[in-house]
Order: C-alpha cells, then sequence, then structure tokens
C-alpha cells in the first residue's frame, strides 16, 4: 500500500491542545479506532518527533500525520467551511454578526442575541460567528469560533462566542467554577411580592425542564421591579445555568412567563419576553477579562413592555439592573 506525509503548521489558536483533539478534527470522516491507531503506529509527528494522543502542540511546530493514499486528504476547519460556503451568504452572514457584536476583545465577542435566532444550528449564532471569522480560522488548524453557552431561540441577549482558543478555555472554566454572573430580565405572569431565592434541582423529559427531587441544582434570585394586570417585570440573577431554568422555576412557583405556552403561561401577544442583560465575568489567566457586558433591550420588547408595564416600570427595571450589575460584580 502506498503511504504518502501531509504537513501542517500549528496555529496561535492550536497550541496547548491535545494532538488528538486537533488529529481527529483533520480527520473527522475516519473512525476514532483508526485515528488512535495512527497515534500507536508512530503515524503522528510533530518537529520530527513521534507523539501521542495526549502530546500538547506547540505554535509554529510542524505536525505530519502519515496516511495511506486511499484516504482522503485532511480538511482544516477553515477549508471545511469555505468548500461549502456561499460566498454572498458568507458575507451576508459576517455582515449579520458584525451587526450584533457588543463587546469585542481577541479572545472573546459578546453578542445581544435577538429574539427568534437559534444559538446553534442551520442560520444560527454560529454560523454567523464561522464567517465573521473566516480569517482566524484560516490560520488554525481545528479551531472554530463557537457560542461557548446557550440562549433559547426566543430568549434574546448577551451571549459570549470565543474568538481564540484560549477564550473558550478560560470562559467554559469559569462557567464551571461558577465565576460568570448572568442577570435577566423576565415578564412573570403573577405577582412577586419580594425578592426571592429559588432553589431547586431540574430534572429533562419531553425537551422540558422539571423541578423534581433529582436532577441538576438550580439556583436563582428573583427581584420584582414593577408590576401591573396581573404581571411581574422582575431581575432574574442566576446562581446555575440550566437549560430552561428560569422559565421551570417560575412556572413552579405559579409564575410561569407570560406569553410561555410551553410552561403553562397565560397568552401574551408576540409571546414571553426574557432577556438576558448582562454578563459579569472576572479577570482570568491569560489575561482575559473582567468584563462587565449590558444587553440593551431589543426595541420591540421595549415598545411592548411600556405598553404593558408602563413606562416607569421600564425605567426602574433599568435602575435595578445597574444596581444588580453592581452588587453581583462585588460579590
Amino acid at each position: 500500500m502506498a503511504y504518502s506525509t501531509k504537513r501542517f503548521i500549528i496555529g496561535p489558536d492550536d497550541s496547548g491542545r491535545r494532538a488528538d483533539r486537533v488529529v481527529r478534527s483533520l480527520l473527522s470522516a475516519m473512525p476514532l479506532s483508526a485515528v488512535y491507531r495512527l497515534f500507536r503506529d508512530g503515524a503522528v509527528r510533530s518537529g520530527g518527533r513521534r507523539i501521542d494522543g495526549s502530546s500538547r502542540l506547540e505554535a509554529g511546530a510542524t505536525l505530519d500525520i502519515r496516511l495511506p493514499d486511499t484516504v482522503e486528504a485532511p480538511e482544516t476547519s477553515a477549508s471545511r467551511e469555505a468548500a461549502a460556503a456561499d460566498p454572498r451568504l458568507a458575507c451576508e452572514r459576517a455582515k449579520r454578526f458584525s451587526e450584533i457584536i457588543l463587546l469585542e476583545t481577541p479572545d472573546l465577542v459578546v453578542v445581544n442575541k435577538p429574539r427568534g435566532r437559534l444559538t446553534h444550528g442551520p442560520d444560527g449564532v454560529d454560523e454567523d460567528a464561522k464567517a465573521y471569522f473566516a480569517d482566524r480560522m484560516a490560520r488554525s488548524l481545528a479551531f472554530a469560533p463557537a457560542p461557548l453557552h446557550r440562549l433559547d431561540r426566543n430568549t434574546s441577549g448577551a451571549l459570549v462566542v470565543s474568538a481564540s482558543q484560549a477564550g473558550a478555555a478560560a470562559f467554559s472554566e469559569a462557567l464551571r467554577a461558577g465565576l460568570v454572573g448572568k442577570l435577566y430580565l423576565a415578564l412573570l405572569g403573577g405577582e412577586l411580592a419580594g425578592t426571592e431565592r429559588w432553589i431547586d434541582r431540574l430534572s429533562r423529559d419531553d425537551l422540558k425542564s422539571r423541578v423534581s427531587d433529582e436532577g441538576a441544582a438550580a439556583e436563582a434570585e428573583a427581584i420584582p421591579v414593577a408590576a401591573r394586570g396581573g404581571m411581574t417585570l422582575a431581575v432574574i440573577r442566576l446562581g446555575t445555568g440550566r437549560t430552561h431554568q428560569i422559565r421551570a422555576q417560575a412556572a413552579s412557583r405559579g409564575l410561569a412567563l407570560a406569553g410561555d405556552s410551553k410552561y403553562g403561561g397565560a397568552p401574551l401577544p408576540g409571546g414571553y419576553i426574557l432577556h438576558c442583560a448582562a454578563l459579569i465575568l472576572p479577570a482570568l489567566p491569560g489575561g482575559i477579562g473582567p468584563l462587565r457586558v449590558e444587553a440593551p433591550l431589543p426595541p420591540r420588547a421595549v415598545a411592548r413592555l411600556r405598553s404593558i408595564i408602563g413606562p416607569s416600570g421600564v425605567e426602574a427595571a433599568s435602575a435595578a439592573l445597574c444596581a444588580a450589575m453592581h452588587s453581583t460584580a462585588n460579590g
């Protein structure tokens, strides 16, 4: 059988990554067992030396992979995207991403996700991010920018997207450690008499989250801002970030978001209002952060809230959000 060696140069966003993860990305069509056999057979080398899957790659070094000629040539994440991309559509996606940027650093970007747009998937924020960072992807073997947490399709607000591998790793670790502060504005159905601390366990069933005796711990603080017509506008400070957490915890207390039919909310023209209004991130290793970003409510949501709660309620929400941001950043 004939063999040939494919050579790649390790880019900045591949530096420090495990070799097996990069090679798995390059050879995405190859079974995992075959990928790891390459390491066992000494077919993967860096800097002229045989390496194993756990080896950490260094920027500027070579990565050589010896493959049978029958195996399709490895493709970088950027080349796969370029092969599938319509140039006109890619330009439109990059522009659409640029229009929602709130803050951009070399490692992280915070965008204000519109209501109705997916975080991941067809026509999602992730696809727009890849188009926007096409040049950066071209300098990497395996890194692709992507949202680092999730907002539901009909939830708007602050969403963090990786701009580098270092940013992705640092933010994800901070998220796991509970160091990322998240503040939401939510229109609850029912009256919230005073600030409440919600501590539950949530389980998932049939694409819904439910408060139960089992599942993952879920904590939040609900701060009422204004009430009118049997509805309460509240600031929600998340202590954890579970799927549908606010929607499920509010519903379990008879406060399902107005318009959230999935969780039993009363009908509301235009659907529910849930907006990630602010993100607070401390200083992280590698000089990443601190970040304190406020995401303005979409104009349509502002108009709806003025009609439902009244202009004074919207102003009160802005003041309450500022106070919550300050206490979160200093807490």
